[in-house]
């Protein structure tokens, strides 16, 4: 329609639509466009006549992010093939984007390849590069092979975010090291950064899983403190279960009455918590109650 009348915005102008119309209208509405003001055919392998602009590798990074986000990963691929199809050479930031959608793929490999693609094209990873690829690896459990583009985001120079910690943390605590993961949650405090809630629930559950429930606690009251976070629901189910497996019981419901403050309402792992902890203590009248309690109140997956 725009070309139609004459019209040819910018580059940038179109970049700007098209990135607003995938916000608001999903990947396939932005694409759509894309074709149209850059005049492309329905296969994006022609040009059309009369056209004043042509795409750019921002362009092309705006799409291939927009079906990322969206959920449509296998697409990424395919939107690549039109850049380079197109003679359009993809940057840092276009490797992130497909690297990131493989490894979502399962193909961890595959962004492997990428990423010595890459450096073989003399382009330099940032700090978003370094943090697909870590992430990509904590994600699978292999933490060494992270700690290996950590150490090399270092050596070259890229300063580590909270993104680079967060990701590193997790892993460790999916791999049950959390030692490891407090050594770096130190480390992340110590150069000035913010962990999210999310980072500190891990930690929490790692410490837990190792019956460390007191240090656990302490750990949640210091990064409250120091960090102002807001924990998360699954923060106090750790704690609660964990108090409640060591016989602690009135500090569990102490726990669970800041966590009603909060805004969390008790499921179904906090009743059996105190159910189970109130049977091995013989308090038998206690626990019926909170059975029947939990049962009125339709907690999930109950059955009478």
């Amino acid at each position: 329609m725009l070309r139609s009348r004459g019209i040819f915005p910018t580059v940038s102008t179109c970049n700007a639509l098209i990135k607003s119309i995938s916000k608001f209208r999903g990947c396939y509405a932005g694409h759509d466009f894309c074709k149209e003001v850059f005049g492309f055919d329905s296969e994006v392998k022609s040009r059309v006549g009369g056209v004043k602009v042509l795409p750019n590798v921002h362009t092309f990074n705006i799409i291939m992010l927009a079906f990322y986000q969206d959920g449509f990963v296998e697409n990424v691929d395919e939107i690549w093939e039109e850049m380079t199809n197109l003679g359009c050479e993809p940057n840092a930031y276009s490797y992130s984007i497909l690297m990131e959608a493989y490894i979502k793929d399962g193909k961890i490999g595959e962004a492997v390849k990428l990423w010595e693609e890459m450096g073989n094209k003399g382009l330099k990873p940032g700090a978003v590069e370094f943090n697909t690829m870590i992430g990509g690896f904590c994600r699978i459990g292999e933490v060494g092979r992270a700690e290996e583009f950590f150490r090399e985001m270092g050596l070259s120079g890229v300063e580590s975010s909270c993104v680079t910690f967060e990701h590193l943390i997790n892993g460790y605590c999916q791999v049950r090291d959390v030692d490891s993961a407090l050594l770096l949650y130190t480390d992340m405090c110590r150069k000035g950064l913010r962990p999210e809630s999310s980072t500190v629930d891990a930690v929490i559950g790692g410490l837990c899983g190792e019956n460390r429930v007191s240090e656990a606690l302490k750990f949640l009251r210091i990064a409250v403190k120091k960090h102002e976070l807001v924990p998360k629901r699954t923060s106090y189910e750790f704690l609660v279960k964990g108090l409640c497996q060591e016989g602690r019981v009135e500090e569990a419901l102490k726990l669970q009455a800041e966590m009603v403050g909060k805004g969390f309402e008790p499921n179904f792992e906090i009743y059996s918590a105190f159910i189970d902890a109130n049977t091995k203590q013989g308090n038998h009248k206690l626990a019926g109650m909170l059975k029947k309690e939990m049962i009125e109140t339709q907690m999930p997956n109950i059955e009478d």
